[in-house]
C-alpha cells in the first residue's frame, strides 16, 4: 500500500511539472476570444503591473505574512500583556449571518492558528456541536492574537436575538468593536442594538462593510451601481448613529421644545460618523479573506498618480474623479460624466478579477497572480472551484487582517486610554452619586485610568461563567479539576460533570497572581456601610467573601493556556470561583471596591416552560442541573413557583431548545418532562363606552355606572373602606414603565439611613412628569394635585398601577424618601402599612386569572373606623374569631380591589414580539397569510432598492409564536429567517366574558356564539394551569345521540 501511494504521489509530481498535451477531441471548448475582449485582458493585465509594482516598490509583501503566518508562542503573549500600551480588547458586533464568526477565522488564521484554507468554514470560536449545526453563534468565546508587536483580545458575540445578553458580556470587557454589515441586507434591527450598546458603553468602533463578492456574484451589479449601493447603506448606518446622539443629547439637557435645535447645533458630532475618507470604514469579504481602507489603494496610486497620499485618500470616496491632463483630482464628477475615483481606481479592479468566476480564463488569472508577485500553483488554478484561486488571489494581495488590525490599533484606545466617565460609569449607577462613596472607593477610579499592574489595589470584574471542557484543560490542571469533582460530588451524587466553570473577566488595576487571596464582592455589597460603621466585620456581611484564586488561563478560543499572573488590561479565565459567583462579581483585594454596576440587559425573558424528571427520585440531580445552568447562562433565570414548580425563564424558542438540551445532555443528565411554553399575562380595565341616547339602554348604562364604587367592611365592623377603580391613561402607564428602575431605588432606599442626591431628583422629575400628565389628562378623576394623593405603586411597589387617596385621612407621602415622624392621634395611622399591602396583594393577582393587574388606579374614597372602637377594645374573643385588625384590614382592601376592578370591563394583556423579516416578492403573500392565522399585524413592508425583496415589519403575540420560525422557513423554502424580540404589552380588545344578550347579537353570532372568543380561549387555558374554576359546560351538545358502539 506503501509504495502505491508513493507512485501516486511521483505521478501526480510529474503531472504538475509536465502537463499533458490537450487530445484533439476536446470537449466543451471555449469559442475564440474576440479581439475586443484580448484587448480589454491585455490592458486589465497592465493594469495590475502596474499595481503590482507600485506594490513591490513599496515593500507589500502580505502574501509572505500570509503563508508563513506562524502560530504564536504563549511566552510571546505573556510578554505583551506586561505593556498596557500594546494591548487592544476588541469585539465583533452584527446582526445574525452578517459574517462575525467568518471575520473572526480570518484574523486568527493570520496568527497561524488555523490553515489559511480553512478561513470562514471551520467557525473555530463556534465550540459547541449545536453551533456548528445551526451555522450561528450562540456564546461569547475571546482569543488572543498578535500583530506587529500589539496583543489583540478578539471577542466573538452572537448575533440572534436570542443570546443578546452575551453581547453584552462582550461590550462591558473591551475598549473598542467591531461593526459588521452584510451590504446586500443593510442596517438590520440587531446593527442598530449593536451601534446603540456601543454608544452607550462608549466603545471607538470600526465598521467593516462586508460581503462585497455578493453584489457582483448574486446581485450582478456593475461597478458604478455596487458604489451607489454602499453609499446608501453607509447613509442607512449614519441615520442611525445620528439618531441615537441627538437622543442621548437631549436626554441630558433639561431643555425646552425651541432649545433642541440648538442643543444639538452646540455639540461636536464630527467624530461619530463612519466616513472612508476618515479611515474608520473597511470594505471587504471575509469569506474570500479580503478587505482594504482607502489608504491600501491611495499608497498603489500615488506615486503613478502623482498626487499626495492625503489628497488622494481623501478624493477617493466622493463625486471626485481624476483629471489625466492636470495630474488633480477634481469634484463633479457626476456632472461630467466621469466615474469615481472609488469606482475607477477600486471596483472596476475587483470586478474584473470576479468576472472571471464566470468567464473561466485560468491563463489571465496566472497573468494577473504573477504581476501582483502571488504565487499560484497549477493545481489551484485549474482547481474545479474557480473560486478558490480568486480568493487566494485577493486573500494575499488584499489581506483583510492586515486592513483591520492596522485601523484597530489606530483607533481603539489601550487600556490607559479609557475615558474617566465610562470609569466611573462602571463604579458608579446611575441613580447613585459618586461624590458621596468613601475616599477609599473614590481613589479606585484613578487606578482604573492608570491601569498600572503595579498598583496596590487590585480591580477585576467577572461578566459571566462559562462552562469549559475538561478536554481544554492541561494534564494537571485537569487532574485537579477531577479531584475537587470527586469532593463536590461526596452529597450523594456520583456522577463526574464533564464540565468545570471559568470566570470570564478582565483585569482592570493591578496584577491578579496565582495563591492570591482576594474579596468576591457581590452585587448588594455596600463600601459606605464600611465607613459609616466602625464595628462592621466582613465575616458577618452576606455579599462579600474572601476566597484564593486557583488557577488563571489565557483564553485561546477552544484552548486555556495556564499562566501564574495576569497584569491590568488584559482578558484571563479564573478557576475555582464557581461556588461563589453566580453569573457577575467584582474581585478586588479592598473591600472599599463597589460592585461594578450592572450589565444592560437588551432583551426580557418572556418564555417560560416548567420542567421535572420523568422519575422523580432524580429531582436532586434536576435542581443541580438548573443551578448549573443558571450559572452558566447570562440570560435564563430559574424559578421555583409556589406550587412548588421549576420554570425556566428564556428569551426564545431557540434559546429555549439549547437550554433544555444542556440540562439533558450536561448539567442534569436526566430525562426530563418539559410543559408546554408557558406566557405571562397582565390583567386590566378600560374605559366604559356609554351608549347614545336614542338606545333604551342608556339607563342600564348609568346604573352601571353608579354600581363602579365598592364599599366592604372587614369582618369584625371595626373599619369600612370605600373605592372605584379606574383606567389610567396610556401615557402614565409608558412613563411608569419607563421609570421601573427609579421606582425600585425609591423603594429599597425607604429602608436606608443615606439617599443620593440623584435619586432625589429623579423622583422630583418624575414627579413633574406625572403631575403633567394627570392636568392634561381628560378624566374628571385627574387634576395637578393627583400626584400629592398617590399613596403607593404596585405590585411589588415599582409597577404601573396606582394607589390615590381621596380620603380625610392623612396618608405618608410616597414622595418623602425619609418618613417623618408622626404628631397626628389618628387611629388608622398604626394600619397603613396593612392597607398600602391589600392593594399590594390585589395588584399582583387579578381576578381574571391570577395574573398581576396593569394600569389600574384604585381610588380610595372613604377609609372609616367606627368611633366606638378603639385599638384597646379589641377583646381576645374578636381576634380569635376574626384575626388582628391589621390582617382584617388587608383582606378587606384586597377583596375590595378585586371587586371594583370586576365592576369595570375587563380586559386581558398579552406580550408582543416585534418581526423583522426580509423576503423575495414571490412569497410575500404566504408570509401575510402566516402572520394573519397566527393574530399578527402588518407594521410596514418597503421595498429594498436594488433587489426584489421587501423588509416586513410586524408585531405578533407571543403565545401564538410558538413554531412560527419553523413554518416560516417551510412556507418560504427556507427564504425567510424572522427575528423576534418582545416589543411592548398590548390589550386583546375583547371582554373574555361576552356571551351574546342583545337581538342584533344573537341574529349575527347565534345563541352559542358561533366564533372563538381569543380572550376567553387565553383566559381558560390559564386557569386550567394554575387550578382555578373553568366556566365550562360537561355536556356541550346534550341532543347529539352518543352510543356504546364509539368507544368499542
Amino acid at each position: 500500500i506503501c509504495q502505491t501511494l508513493a507512485n501516486l504521489f511521483a505521478l501526480t509530481i510529474c503531472s504538475s511539472h509536465h502537463p499533458q498535451k490537450p487530445s484533439r477531441k476536446r470537449r466543451n471548448t471555449p469559442p475564440p476570444t474576440p479581439r475586443r475582449k484580448q484587448k480589454q485582458s491585455h490592458v486589465l493585465i497592465r493594469v495590475f503591473w502596474c499595481i503590482g509594482s507600485v506594490a513591490r516598490q513599496n515593500n507589500n509583501a502580505c502574501c509572505k505574512k500570509v503563508t508563513m503566518s506562524r502560530r504564536v508562542e504563549l511566552s510571546q503573549l505573556v510578554e505583551l500583556q506586561r505593556q498596557p500600551d500594546h494591548i487592544r480588547n476588541i469585539c465583533i458586533l452584527a446582526h445574525v449571518d452578517h459574517g462575525k464568526t467568518t471575520l473572526a477565522d480570518s484574523l486568527i488564521a493570520s496568527n497561524g492558528i488555523i490553515s489559511q484554507r480553512l478561513a470562514g468554514k471551520l467557525r473555530y470560536l463556534d465550540s459547541r456541536p449545536d453551533e456548528q449545526e445551526r451555522q450561528i453563534t450562540m456564546k461569547s468565546s475571546s482569543i488572543a492574537l498578535q500583530y506587529e508587536g500589539h496583543l489583540v483580545n478578539l471577542i466573538d458575540s452572537p448575533g440572534h436575538v436570542d443570546f443578546s445578553s452575551e453581547v453584552s458580556t462582550a461590550i462591558r470587557l473591551c475598549d473598542g468593536a467591531i461593526i459588521v454589515v452584510d451590504v446586500v441586507e443593510g442596517v438590520c434591527p440587531q446593527t442598530r442594538i449593536c451601534l446603540r450598546q456601543a454608544y452607550q458603553e462608549k466603545l471607538e468602533t470600526v465598521l467593516l462593510l462586508n460581503k462585497l463578492d455578493r453584489l457582483v456574484l448574486e446581485k450582478r451589479m456593475d461597478a458604478m451601481e455596487a458604489y451607489r449601493h454602499l453609499a446608501q447603506v453607509l447613509e442607512q448606518v449614519n441615520a442611525v448613529v445620528g439618531n441615537i446622539f441627538a437622543s442621548d443629547v437631549l436626554a441630558k439637557e433639561v431643555i425646552s421644545t425651541k432649545d433642541q435645535i440648538s442643543a444639538l447645533e452646540d455639540t461636536d458630532d464630527s467624530r461619530i460618523y463612519y466616513t472612508p475618507a476618515n479611515g474608520n470604514v473597511v470594505f471587504g469579504s471575509a469569506l474570500d479573506g479580503w478587505g482594504f481602507t482607502l489608504k491600501t489603494f491611495a499608497k498603489m496610486y500615488q506615486d503613478k498618480l502623482g498626487v499626495p497620499l492625503d489628497q488622494l485618500e481623501q478624493g477617493m470616496w466622493g463625486d471626485y474623479f481624476y483629471s489625466p491632463k492636470k495630474k488633480t483630482i477634481e469634484k463633479g464628477a457626476h456632472e461630467k460624466g466621469r466615474k469615481p475615483l472609488f469606482v475607477q481606481l477600486v471596483l472596476d479592479n475587483l470586478w474584473n478579477i470576479y468576472d472571471l468566476v464566470d468567464n473561466r480564463d485560468p491563463d489571465k488569472l496566472k497573468s494577473i497572480s504573477e504581476k501582483l508577485g502571488i504565487p499560484q500553483t497549477a493545481r489551484d488554478l485549474k482547481h474545479a472551484d474557480i473560486r478558490i484561486p480568486i480568493r487566494n488571489l485577493l486573500s494575499q494581495w488584499l489581506p483583510i487582517d492586515s486592513s483591520l488590525l492596522a485601523l484597530i490599533l489606530q483607533i481603539v484606545p489601550n487600556p490607559r486610554q479609557i475615558p474617566e466617565s465610562k470609569a466611573e460609569k462602571l463604579l458608579c449607577s446611575r441613580m447613585e452619586d459618586f461624590r458621596t462613596f468613601p475616599a477609599q472607593t473614590q481613589a479606585l477610579k484613578q487606578d482604573i485610568l492608570k491601569c498600572d499592574s503595579a498598583a496596590p489595589n487590585l480591580i477585576v470584574f467577572i461578566s459571566k461563567m462559562f462552562p469549559a471542557d475538561r478536554s481544554a484543560f492541561p494534564g494537571s490542571v485537569a487532574e485537579c479539576f477531577s479531584r475537587m469533582a470527586l469532593l463536590d460530588s461526596a452529597d450523594g451524587d456520583s456522577e463526574q460533570a464533564d464540565e468545570a466553570f471559568l470566570a470570564f473577566a478582565r483585569v482592570y488595576s493591578g496584577t491578579l497572581r496565582r495563591g492570591d487571596k482576594v474579596f468576591v464582592i457581590g452585587p448588594k455589597h455596600d463600601p459606605k456601610s464600611l465607613a459609616m460603621d466602625e464595628g462592621f466585620k466582613l465575616e458577618e456581611s452576606p455579599h462579600i467573601a474572601q476566597v484564593q484564586i486557583d488557577h488563571l488561563f489565557v483564553l485561546m478560543g477552544r484552548q486555556l493556556e495556564p499562566v501564574e499572573s495576569v497584569p491590568a488590561g488584559n482578558i484571563v479565565g479564573i478557576a475555582g470561583l464557581q461556588n461563589l459567583v453566580l453569573k457577575t462579581a467584582t474581585l478586588s483585594s479592598t473591600p472599599y471596591c463597589p460592585p461594578f454596576v450592572d450589565l444592560p440587559q437588551i432583551a426580557t425573558p418572556i418564555l417560560r416552560v416548567a420542567v421535572e424528571p420523568k422519575d422523580i427520585q432524580n429531582m436532586p440531580r434536576l435542581v443541580r442541573g438548573l443551578k448549573l445552568l443558571n450559572q452558566a447562562d447570562a440570560c435564563v433565570q430559574v424559578r421555583i413557583q409556589e406550587s412548588g414548580e421549576h420554570v425556566l425563564l428564556t428569551l426564545g424558542e431557540v434559546h429555549l431548545e439549547r437550554c433544555i438540551k444542556d440540562l439533558v445532555e450536561s448539567y442534569a443528565k436526566v430525562e426530563l418532562n418539559v410543559s408546554k411554553p408557558i406566557v405571562p399575562f397582565k390583567e386590566t380595565i378600560v374605559k366604559f363606552v356609554g351608549t347614545s341616547e336614542e338606545n333604551p339602554e342608556e339607563e342600564l348604562a348609568k346604573e352601571r355606572e353608579r354600581e363602579k364604587t365598592v364599599t366592604i367592611h372587614v369582618p369584625s365592623r371595626q373599619s369600612c373602606v370605600k373605592l372605584v377603580a379606574i383606567p389610567l391613561p396610556q401615557e402614565v402607564i409608558e412613563l411608569l414603565e419607563g421609570s421601573e428602575p427609579i421606582l425600585k431605588a425609591h423603594a429599597a432606599a425607604q429602608d436606608s439611613s443615606e439617599v443620593s442626591q440623584v435619586l432625589q431628583d429623579s423622583l422630583e422629575e418624575l414627579k413633574g412628569k406625572l403631575s403633567k400628565l394627570f392636568s392634561e389628562a381628560e378624566l374628571e378623576e385627574f387634576n395637578e394635585s393627583t400626584v400629592d394623593r398617590i399613596w403607593s405603586f404596585g405590585p411589588k411597589k415599582c409597577g404601573t398601577n396606582i394607589l390615590l387617596n381621596h380620603s380625610d385621612f392623612q396618608h405618608s407621602s410616597i414622595w418623602n424618601l425619609k418618613k417623618p415622624e408622626r404628631t397626628c392621634n389618628d387611629f388608622r395611622s398604626n394600619y397603613e402599612s396593612s392597607f398600602v399591602n391589600g392593594f399590594q396583594l390585589a395588584s399582583l393577582a387579578g381576578p381574571l386569572c391570577d395574573e398581576p393587574m396593569q394600569g389600574v388606579c384604585f381610588v380610595v374614597l372613604e377609609w372609616t373606623a367606627l368611633p366606638s372602637i378603639q385599638e384597646e377594645d379589641q377583646t381576645t374573643t374578636t381576634v380569635v374569631s376574626h384575626g388582628p385588625l391589621s390582617g382584617q384590614i388587608m383582606s378587606a382592601v384586597k377583596e375590595g380591589c378585586k371587586r371594583a376592578f370586576q365592576n369595570q370591563p375587563q380586559r386581558l394583556v398579552h406580550p408582543m414580539y416585534s418581526c423583522n423579516i426580509t423576503v423575495n416578492s414571490d412569497v410575500l403573500g404566504k408570509l401575510y397569510a402566516v402572520l394573519g392565522r397566527r393574530h399578527g399585524r402588518i407594521l410596514s413592508a418597503d421595498l429594498i432598492e436594488g433587489s426584489g425583496q421587501f423588509d416586513v415589519s410586524a408585531v405578533i403575540p407571543v403565545i401564538e409564536s410558538f413554531n412560527f420560525s419553523t413554518e416560516i422557513r417551510k412556507q418560504t423554502s427556507g427564504l425567510a429567517m424572522p427575528q423576534l424580540v418582545f416589543s411592548h404589552w398590548e390589550i386583546v380588545d375583547i371582554d373574555p366574558h361576552w356571551v351574546p344578550t342583545t337581538e342584533e347579537e344573537y341574529e349575527q353570532y347565534g345563541e352559542k356564539a358561533d366564533f372563538t372568543n381569543v380572550a376567553k380561549v387565553y383566559m381558560d387555558s390559564i386557569r386550567e394551569r394554575k387550578g382555578l374554576a373553568v366556566e365550562r359546560k360537561t355536556v356541550e351538545h346534550a341532543e347529539k345521540q352518543r352510543t356504546l358502539s364509539r368507544n368499542k
